[in-house]
């Protein structure tokens, strides 16, 4: 019979720990939490050592420098984080440079990686509704006149949309991930489920069958001219919500779910927590030191931002013009004006900006785990 020598098993201090603690180390890193203490285990050790940061200490020889299946070139992370939807889909595109620090301790590095914001260039919501081929591009179904408006949905339609809104954006972003928010079916307490969330779980699943597309023909040598493949991420929402719910040490969070009732214990409400992203980005793009994401130098998203911080300010005297159909372009273009950036639907902007510096602190967390150990996580200790 073959044995695991201990020392080989990654993370050996992971058994030594609490299931409450195993869960907080899950929810830190992005990774599923729930399950008794051997799955989360088997689950914690299989995932934790995939981390997308590249290393500062890149050896060719090493484990690290190979942990990922698609490495990116250099220290730099160019991430594109979609919300997804059919009328309001937002994007936004960020950058993370990982410091250079090779001369320093993992304590030092790790707290530099830690405290390294990411860069916010192209922040955008479009309509993909109202992007849709011409009509020799359209099904058999909108030419035999069956749905032919321009909120219908065709496939037909939507597969040219989804192929040229991603190539699009791979041509002008170049990201090294693609973060793609995940779906799931709602009914809305009625007997079915609404006809809007399966247009948009059919273009999600669209926009994967395109990326995979251009991923194989790449690996084929077959180009198309938006450069190297990127790494596709499917992230749920919910986890990236309780990441933020999930504040303070374990023991406080043990103590205070034993105090609260029934009715207390329950998550946020879909409108609670939109309303806890919008304030969050709020907070973010309005403080200056210690944010995690800080606003690049493009003239569109510095508008995007003020429009945005105005209305979360309220001090926004309108709800901003709505953008006429012949101005929405391809959803990839430039704002022309301050006054005509919408910033109505702030929770999609927030969902997709949210989502894309999460996905960075759970890499971030799974890096310094790696380089710390427990240490990276001194609330466990107390």
């Amino acid at each position: 019979m073959r044995l695991t020598h201990p020392l080989r098993t990654p993370y050996p201090w992971l058994t030594t720990l609490k299931v409450s603690q195993l869960q907080h180390i899950a929810q830190a890193t992005g990774i599923h939490s729930s399950g008794p203490k051997a799955a989360l285990l088997t689950r914690l050790r299989a995932q934790l050592p995939q981390c997308e940061l590249p290393h500062p200490h890149p050896h060719p020889h090493s484990a690290s420098a190979s942990a990922s299946a698609n490495p990116s070139p250099g220290r730099n992370l160019s991430i594109l984080s979609i919300d997804m939807g059919i009328r309001n889909l937002a994007y936004a595109h960020l950058s993370f440079h990982v410091p250079d620090t090779a001369d320093s301790d993992s304590n030092s590095i790790s707290n530099s990686i830690s405290n390294t914001p990411a860069q916010l260039h192209a922040w955008r919501r479009l309509a993909v509704s109202e992007l849709l081929p011409p009509d020799g591009l359209e099904g058999p179904d909108t030419a035999r006149g069956i749905g032919s408006s321009s909120s219908s949905f065709s496939p037909a339609a939507y597969a040219h949309t989804a192929y040229a809104l991603v190539t699009g954006l791979l041509a002008r972003y170049a990201p090294t991930h693609v973060l793609i928010e995940r779906q799931r079916f709602r009914s809305g307490g009625a007997s079915a489920v609404q006809e809007w969330t399966l247009r948009v779980g059919v273009f999600e699943g669209m926009l994967y069958a395109v990326l995979v597309a251009l991923r194989m023909g790449a690996g084929a040598g077959v180009g198309v001219g938006v450069g190297a493949a990127p790494v596709v991420v499917g992230v749920e929402p919910g986890r990236v919500g309780r990441y933020w719910e999930g504040e303070g040490s374990v023991e406080e969070k043990t103590t205070k779910k034993k105090e609260m009732g029934e009715g207390e214990r329950r998550r946020k409400g879909p409108r609670e927590g939109k309303k806890m992203k919008i304030d969050l980005v709020g907070g973010w793009l309005s403080s200056g030191t210690g944010s995690p994401v800080v606003v690049g130098a493009e003239g569109e998203v510095r508008q995007l931002v003020d429009a945005y911080l105005g209305r979360w300010e309220g001090k926004a005297k309108g709800k901003g013009r709505r953008k006429g159909k012949g101005e929405v372009g391809d959803g990839i273009g430039t704002v022309a004006d301050a006054e005509t950036v919408d910033v109505r639907k702030m929770d999609d902007l927030a969902d997709c900006l949210v989502q894309g510096v999460t996905w960075l602190q759970w890499q971030t967390m799974r890096r310094r785990i790696a380089m710390m150990g427990l240490d990276a996580l001194p609330e466990l200790k107390k």
